[in-house]
């Protein structure tokens, strides 16, 4: 008796063609596992009719161009792009059948099964056919691997509705900051600052990634522009009742809230000097001991420290006590901005999208077009991740019945818009004189490449060094 409900993907053979499927699909059956659904990748259709349904399963074909089958890269890229987001919200479990297809072929489903992509509860088959008996043979694919992608991914599965940055970015400047993120965060005991300008998401990275990597599911957020410089110590450190006026009962601290998880300081700059002082010893100290106001005795808690800053490093050293500057600066990790992020654009609104559709407000899925990625290429996102929020929502407003007839009038306001809030961002950038600079030799730089062709061409043209514009465009 069938016991489990499924769905099925694997490539198709192209000399055995749907013999090997249909053989999958009945070893499958005798394992009490039914297929109600087939993803059938071919490479090219050349011709080929299938079938809409195979021993009961509904078949989708799903045509997936290669140019060589055997480049691992090629395989690799393309089940990323085009497969990878059909998995989710199955509704079945999903199962994949590694077998059929290219060597190649095979390598990538384990690839990406170690990296974390696939479903958690995804099950790898094995199949093989012989021809002695006449029977196909199926054995389940079980080598656990734990990966910090493989962490990472799982929280897309969790929680597919948060705006979560894709760890394999497209960008190789934000592919370098997670990767660094990641190594940082397991690092026991090492606080880790993050740097980043307004909008690049640090408080979900923190509550998302460092919270994965470093398994602590708690995480004690302390927005530090906020705290009132009288009552910041009380605040972080906690009280006895009548330490001091006003202080009708005892209160415990932001620290022992974040016992067994994660003290976060968003924008650091900005705790009070005579606290800062006090955080020093706090972090210095293995076992985190400080004592409440009106306590004679010390208090211990255990916790992660992140910290995080819109400030470049030179205006942190000036902001922050050094000693705690010192304390807090080891491993640093900086968030880069949306603009120098370009290739992940279509995937951030895509995730911004879906985070924002709690009421299903406009068309179900995120609206793309060259004009949208025209406008979005162009800006310099001065607000980055909420600058693709702002746009959401004004799309949304305009076409609440998720018809786009008048999308045009919404990418028109949001343009406006930001036409004068960051007129002199655009040309200028943002932060100190020397990151306005870098920005701007950068943006240069990538321009020249553009607009002549190549490396040579643009130096050529701009009378400098070939190795300096690549420098610029990679700062």
């Amino acid at each position: 008796m069938t016991t489990n409900k499924g769905i099925l993907l694997c490539w198709h053979a192209e000399r055995a063609g749907l013999e090997v499927l249909e053989r999958t699909l009945k070893a499958l059956s005798n394992r009490r596992i039914k297929i109600a659904e087939v993803f059938y990748l071919v490479q090219g259709r050349k011709g080929d009719t299938f079938p809409s349904t195979l021993d009961g399963a509904l078949l989708r074909v799903i045509e997936v161009p290669l140019e060589d089958p055997t480049h691992h890269v090629e395989i690799y890229s393309r089940v990323r792009k085009e497969i990878l987001p059909r998995l989710h919200d199955l509704g079945h479990q999903l199962h994949i059948n590694i077998s059929p297809g290219t060597p190649a072929m095979h390598s990538v489903w384990l690839i990406l099964h170690a990296g974390g992509s696939l479903p958690p509860d995804c099950r790898l088959w094995s199949s093989q056919y012989s021809k002695q008996t006449k029977r196909t043979r199926i054995d389940e694919v079980d080598f656990p691997i734990t990966t910090y992608l493989s962490e990472i991914h799982e929280i897309e599965y969790q929680e597919p509705e948060l705006a979560v940055y894709e760890p394999e970015a497209r960008s190789a400047s934000r592919r370098d900051s997670l990767e660094r993120l990641a190594r940082y965060s397991q690092v026991p005991g090492a606080p880790v600052l993050l740097l980043g300008e307004r909008g690049t998401g640090k408080t979900r990275l923190v509550e998302t990634f460092v919270a994965k990597l470093k398994q602590r599911s708690k995480v004690a957020t302390v927005p530090c522009g906020s705290l009132d410089s009288e009552l910041a110590e009380s605040f972080l450190f906690g009280h006895l009742k009548g330490a001091f006026t006003g202080a009708g009962e005892k209160r415990e601290g932001i620290l022992k809230e974040a016992d067994g998880g994660i003290l976060f300081l968003d924008e650091v700059q900005d705790l009070p000097r005579p606290v800062q002082r006090k955080l020093v010893r706090v972090f210095q100290d293995r076992r985190h001991r400080y004592r409440p106001i009106g306590s004679d005795q010390e208090e211990s808690a255990d916790f992660e420290v992140i910290c995080a800053s819109n400030l470049p490093m030179q205006e942190l050293r000036e902001r922050l006590d050094p000693d705690l500057f010192d304390r807090l600066s080891q491993l640093v990790v900086s968030i880069p901005p949306l603009r120098e992020c370009s290739e992940d654009l279509h995937e951030d609104w895509g995730r911004v999208w879906r985070e924002l559709q709690i009421s299903h407000q406009g068309p179900p899925n995120p609206p793309w077009s060259e004009e949208i990625k025209a406008t979005l290429v162009r800006s310099s996102l001065p607000g980055n991740l909420r600058d693709l929020q702002r746009l959401a929502l004004l799309i949304m407003a305009w076409c609440p019945s998720g018809d786009l007839s008048r999308i045009d009038d919404a990418v028109g306001e949001w343009s406006r818009q930001e036409d004068s809030l960051s007129s002199e961002t655009i040309f200028l950038g943002s932060g100190t004189r020397f990151e306005r600079l870098r920005w701007f030799r950068k943006q240069l730089a990538i321009w020249a490449k553009e607009q002549y062709g190549n490396w040579s061409a643009a130096s050529e043209a701009l009378d400098c060094d070939r190795k300096t514009l690549q420098n610029d465009a990679s700062a």
